[in-house]
């Protein structure tokens, strides 16, 4: 335990045994500022307003069992030590405790003899080490889906991306529409200042497109100096007026759009992305810095959102 004092909370009805809890922990030498409450209402109304390290519950509360508290805990703190106390008798529920995603269990009866220090300290060592499996996890996923220049998603991601978002439009009759965008001149820019100062141009490009697109919309990089916007519950229309946006974002940088729609002939995702590919060879054989609309708008009858 790496922390002076611990920040403990004991939920348990028996007032007794608060007392028995507190011996416990002052006879193992436990460095800790403890919490008593007697229901899962008071319990509840701790964690969310104590920083706490570990909680200490026992097993049968008045109105809820503690499975039904731990639950209600997790949704709020999914990453704080739950230790289960319980009874000889209660086998069974020490079992299912650990199917639930208690860390351990402690019975009552052995409170007076064991040394809770190190049951504590290896609870919360082994939360701390499980953290940090699931932070590398998180970064290491992380780094598969993203563009390591400009850190937006990358081609591989784009794809399932555009996939995912197509099958759920034509399932449920919903707008989706996409953007391509292709970077005017950067062959230019990469030969007179060099690829340094292009890469710098990408990211601030990159930057600017996160800036401007919703949480819930998808930017990548397609590769090279192309980027590509999938925007869900977008119709053709929405998607030109973020085109137009994404311009004045980057602007003095120049690009060329190309804008489509989710529509009833397309077969396929990759329809879908042909038609923005066209639209995007049309602003470009149009004089570039501009934003073009596929030649075929939605045909499909969409539920208003």
């Amino acid at each position: 335990m790496e922390k002076d004092q611990l920040s403990i909370l004991v939920i348990d009805p028996e007032i007794t045994d608060h007392h028995l809890i507190q011996n416990s922990l002052f006879r193992s030498k436990v460095p800790a500022q403890l919490h008593f409450v007697s229901t899962t209402e008071e319990g509840l109304k701790k964690t969310t307003r104590e920083n706490l390290d570990l909680i200490l519950t026992d097993h049968q509360l008045p109105q809820v069992n503690a499975f039904q508290l731990l639950f209600e805990i997790q949704q709020v703190h999914p990453n704080l030590p739950i230790i289960l106390l319980t009874r000889e008798d209660e086998a069974r529920v020490a079992r299912e405790a650990f199917q639930r995603g208690v860390d351990d269990y402690i019975l009552k009866e052995e409170l007076e003899t064991i040394s809770l220090f190190d049951i504590i300290g290896n609870t919360i060592e082994k939360r701390r080490k499980k953290e940090e499996v699931v932070e590398q996890t998180l970064k290491l996923r992380e780094l598969a889906e993203r563009d390591g220049l400009t850190g937006l998603y990358n081609h591989r991601f784009l794809i399932d991306a555009v996939e995912r978002e197509f099958a759920r439009a034509r399932r449920y009759h919903r707008p989706l529409s996409i953007l391509i965008i292709d970077m005017d001149g950067f062959k230019t820019i990469n030969d007179t200042c060099g690829h340094a100062q292009g890469d710098k141009v990408l990211k601030q490009v990159a930057q600017r497109l996160l800036q401007t697109v919703r949480f819930v919309d998808v930017a990548a990089r397609y590769g090279g100096d192309e980027f590509v916007v999938v925007l869900p519950e977008t119709s053709l229309k929405e998607g030109a007026r973020l085109g137009e946006r994404i311009l004045k974002e980057i602007f003095p940088l120049s690009a060329s759009i190309g804008v489509a729609c989710f529509n009833a002939g397309q077969d396929s995702a990759g329809a879908l992305f042909k038609e923005a590919d066209q639209a995007l060879y049309q602003a470009k054989k149009g004089g570039r810095s501009r934003v073009v609309t596929s030649a075929h708008p939605s045909q499909t009858k969409l539920r208003a959102v």
